[in-house]
């Protein structure tokens, strides 16, 4: 299980104050199945339908949204891609090697590394068994992302590699919304969730009340590769997870296995 302690406000007891509540908070609502619900690796599939009222966002947000979904035909026509698959021991991981970019060599190493890190990290034995898949998703802007989903036994997996193609390096979720913003509305009771059940939905409006703006916040700001950000709470492979697809922003937050191991929450700029 990933060492989550969060140095939010300095100390070590906010940090241990942090990982009780992000990680162990899922068990209270895990009903009476003793799975390991806070291994962060469990990933689930699910999320709610329901009508969202107006929140705000931050006008760089978007317009961020806007640059993204008007890419040039350039960035359309160039970019393309072709499957690699790598495996370790009895698990194996593809994903997509590209080819059209300012620097191929480097961005597709940058790919292949995190992929990899991916495996390495849910794959953590030499009986781990674990399958994981790629899907490309806006891959017609300025950025492309590549959403890996898979499965670890019975658990769910999801992470993603969110790419700025100018530059060829990875970005995280801070780097094209507003933390503060998008932790309101997962907070609030107009939070969408994709495909999610009804179990799914009412279990995680539960869990949301363990976690303060504050603390989802910070979780939402180191979000996604790279690895290294300022005031960096994961401390290795990170906790949460974001995509961009039809100028939606997709996070999954990780919850119990019993509620599928994440949630997928829909957040639309464009409405809001």
């Amino acid at each position: 299980m990933y060492n989550i302690g969060i140095n939010l406000y300095g100390g070590k007891m906010k940090r241990l104050f942090l990982y009780f509540t992000i990680v162990a908070m899922p068990l209270l609502f895990a009903g009476c199945k003793k799975a390991d619900t806070t291994d962060l690796k469990s990933i689930m599939t699910t999320e709610a339908n329901g009508a969202m009222s107006p929140t705000t966002v931050a006008a760089s947000e978007s317009k961020a949204a806007k640059d993204n979904k008007k890419p040039t035909a350039e960035a359309k026509k160039s970019i393309t891609e072709q499957p690699e698959n790598f495996s370790k021991d009895k698990s194996e991981i593809s994903y997509p090697k590209l080819t059209g970019s300012k620097d191929d060599t480097s961005l597709n190493t940058m790919i292949s590394d995190n992929a990899k890190l991916g495996l390495s990290t849910f794959a953590a034995t030499p009986d781990s068994n674990v399958k994981i898949k790629y899907n490309i998703k806006n891959q017609s802007g300025k950025r492309m992302s590549i959403v890996y989903t898979g499965k670890s036994g019975d658990n769910n997996i999801i992470f993603t590699n969110n790419i700025d193609l100018e530059s060829g390096k990875s970005i995280g979720l801070s780097d094209f919304a507003d933390p503060l913003t998008l932790a309101n509305y997962i907070l609030s009771d107009d939070v969408v969730l994709e495909n999610a059940s009804n179990a799914q939905a009412s279990g995680f409006a539960e869990y949301k009340k363990t976690l303060s703006v504050d603390i989802l916040k910070t979780l939402l700001e180191d979000a996604d590769f790279p690895l290294v950000k300022e005031n960096d709470i994961n401390e290795g492979f990170p906790k949460v997870f974001s995509y961009e697809s039809g100028g939606d922003i997709f996070i999954a937050i990780p919850v119990s296995h019993e509620l599928g191991d994440y949630v997928l929450v829909k957040y639309s700029p464009a409405t809001k």
